[in-house]
């Protein structure tokens, strides 16, 4: 089981010395990738997942993997997480430095949605927009769903702004029941 907390207290360990050498993104791709590496090879996994393994294996395998393709502020994690036996919680630590930075770079992640691929400048004024709107820089992340019929739907800090035609339909749908429902 992941323990959040502890999670948030490597991610903090590691975050404020990356961001004294200016390391924050490397380190961060470092994290992606060693999580990438361990989550895409089932050998791998249940090698450090096997509680017969020691903990001198498992370091040795982590150093061989990854010493000479990490920074040594990565790596010397990597060695702590293995030391407290705590390497099930890389993917969590991964995830809370990325708020971390997301927060200190008053950076807000975006997800646009939108039924067909746009074109680099709509996408350009969406993220604008939204820059604007937040004071903040914009992370955006771009799918497309074609189930949304026409527009785009904009998620960011916990509200949705649904400008699709799939959208439009629901709350059309929604009055026209209300409206029923108050003439019964």
């Amino acid at each position: 089981m992941i323990d959040t907390r502890a999670a948030s207290r490597y991610a903090r360990a590691i975050f404020n010395p990356a961001r004294e050498q200016n390391l924050v993104p490397t380190v961060e791709q470092e994290l992606e990738g060693v999580c990438a590496v361990i989550e895409n090879s089932d050998d791998l996994q249940s090698f450090l997942g096997n509680p017969k393994i020691g903990r001198e294996d498992r370091l040795r395998m982590y150093e061989k993997l990854f010493s000479d393709r990490v920074t040594a502020l990565t790596m010397s994690l990597l060695r702590l997480l293995v030391d407290k036996g705590r390497e099930v919680e890389l993917p969590a630590i991964r995830d809370e430095f990325v708020r971390l930075r997301r927060e200190q770079g008053q950076v807000v992640p975006v997800l646009i949605e939108s039924a067909q691929e746009l074109e680099d400048n709509q996408r350009r004024q969406i993220c604008d927009k939204i820059a604007q709107a937040t004071g903040r820089t914009v992370e955006p992340t771009f799918a497309v769903r074609p189930e949304l019929i026409g527009g785009v739907r904009v998620t960011f800090d916990n509200q949705v702004i649904d400008g699709s035609a799939r959208g439009n339909l629901n709350r059309m749908r929604e009055h026209i029941i209300n409206d029923v429902l108050k003439q019964a």
